[in-house]
């Protein structure tokens, strides 16, 4: 399935918060969305999934604008990891993990045998079996994050929008999230990650999309998008570029004046 964001715009106080932005996902893609704080990467994400409203353009899902579809229609092709990572009701952690499954629902039924296997698999994917009967309430900010990836991987969506889905977590799991990121994206979903890890967004995505001031500065390959200019122009900073193997890597080293 094809996720397609087209000439989005969405207004804000003194400026646009997105600027007729667009790009594509395509099965199969893991594509890192950067730039820096109040680019208008979350609104774009928000905007992709249904849950905003933009005052221009349009977000099509294999053609069909997802203004058309029903809300259940959009959550069986769309599995989102929102930015927030509250959760207020005192529930166990698989039972969070289990509420991805609900746009599989039927009425009231008690979920399918193969709800059951999709939440057992999302859950192990991200670590995160040894939290299963704990109250979500309790966890730590990166435990509530690898549950609430669970969730969205539980979902099995054709498409997989996470916002920062590496924050708050340690680089043993951040490491680990992004190679689920990549696997998953490798078995056919297309996976769409706002990143502010530069290092890892040089390493895993297949593309990145550079925002600005809600505008789209590049899109390309990583090593093509985070040049030497980009860095210095958008983030100011200046960083250090090699290679291991053949594995690009990047070192955000100082910030410029």
């Amino acid at each position: 399935m094809n996720l397609e964001i087209e000439a989005i715009s969405v207004a804000g106080p003194t400026r646009p918060i997105l600027d007729r932005v667009s790009l594509t996902l395509r099965p199969g893609e893991l594509v890192g969305l950067v730039g820096p704080n109040g680019a208008g990467k979350s609104t774009l994400l928000r905007v992709a999934v249904g849950v905003q409203k933009q005052d221009a353009g349009r977000v099509l899902l294999d053609g069909r604008p997802i203004s058309r579809m029903s809300g259940r229609q959009r959550a069986r092709a769309l599995a989102y990891l929102p930015q927030d990572r509250r959760i207020e009701w005192p529930l166990t952690s698989r039972s969070v993990v289990t509420l991805g499954r609900y746009p599989h629902h039927n009425g009231f039924s008690p979920p399918a045998e193969s709800s059951m296997r999709a939440v057992d698999k999302a859950m192990h994917a991200v670590d995160a079996d040894v939290l299963a009967d704990r109250n979500v309430t309790v966890l730590s900010g990166g435990e509530r994050t690898r549950v609430l990836l669970a969730r969205a991987l539980a979902v099995e969506a054709p498409l997989l929008l996470a916002d920062e889905p590496v924050a708050g977590l340690d680089p043993y799991h951040q490491l680990h999230v992004m190679e689920i990121l990549r696997d998953t994206a490798r078995l056919g979903t297309g996976v769409l990650a706002v990143l502010h890890d530069l290092s890892l967004a040089m390493r895993y995505p297949d593309r990145l999309v550079l925002l600005c001031e809600g505008e789209v500065i590049a899109d390309g390959p990583p090593r093509d998008v985070l040049t030497r200019r980009n860095l210095e122009q958008v983030y100011r900073i200046s960083a250090v570029h090699g290679m291991v193997g053949d594995l690009d890597y990047l070192l955000p080293w100082s910030r410029l004046t």
